[in-house]
């Protein structure tokens, strides 16, 4: 009988991601990804979201203050640049799964701003060499909420976020000019609860080891 208060824990802890409060269901987002190209007009930015039971993909666009981003803005050496993301303008929707069920692109919707605060400027070299990546703080305000499905597979469901990450852009110097040409938005990734329970057990066995080894010893 004693095992019970620990069999209770357990469901606890798996089940925690996914509890129902006012028919909203949430959800823990472990890894976001978003990947920004030279705007040419159309959209210029992919963004990857996942965690348990959960990958959203899509395509989008953002309003890079001074048209940083733009194809067409050169920046000269030594220029401070402000690499803003703020809101992010979704048109399409790729991938839908939600709580390990799969919904069609259109079947899926954001109710909540989705935005990434970039924090802090970078400075281009002032003598370059060649192309340039420099890396500032950067993170995604949560959660974001949203619907997918309809009838009785419709769903409200919030997506917690990681905290931290960071917006890398790489420039390219041509012609005595700095052009934008990537960027990537990552948040470090979030072991799973059953990650962290096969690292403690494999920590576990590994201290019994060096235990024995020095006992024998």
């Amino acid at each position: 009988m004693k095992r019970v208060p620990w069999i209770t824990v357990i469901l606890l802890v798996a089940l925690a991601p996914c509890v129902r409060a006012d028919n909203v269901v949430y959800f823990n987002l472990t890894s976001i990804d978003l990947e920004v190209s030279p705007n040419y007009g159309g959209d210029n930015v992919f963004f990857y979201l996942s965690g348990p039971g959960t990958y959203i993909t899509g395509d989008s666009g953002i309003n890079c203050l001074n048209q940083w981003c733009s194809a067409f803005t050169a920046y000269s050496p030594g220029s401070t640049v402000f690499t803003n993301i703020g809101q992010i303008y979704i048109d399409n929707f790729n991938d839908a799964m939600v709580g390990g069920q799969n919904y069609s692109p259109g079947e899926i919707g954001f109710s909540s701003g989705f935005s990434v605060a970039v924090l802090g400027n970078i400075v281009l070299p002032s003598h370059p060499t060649g192309s340039f990546t420099e890396c500032v703080p950067a993170s995604l305000p949560g959660p974001i909420t949203g619907i997918a499905g309809s009838g009785q597979d419709f769903i409200q469901f919030s997506l917690n976020t990681p905290n931290g990450g960071k917006f890398c852009t790489t420039w390219d110097f041509l012609s005595g000019q700095y052009l934008f040409d990537r960027g990537q938005f990552t948040v470090p990734g979030v072991p799973e609860p059953g990650t962290l329970g096969l690292m403690a057990s494999g920590l576990v066995a590994l201290l019994g080891t060096l235990h024995r080894r020095i006992k024998s010893r």
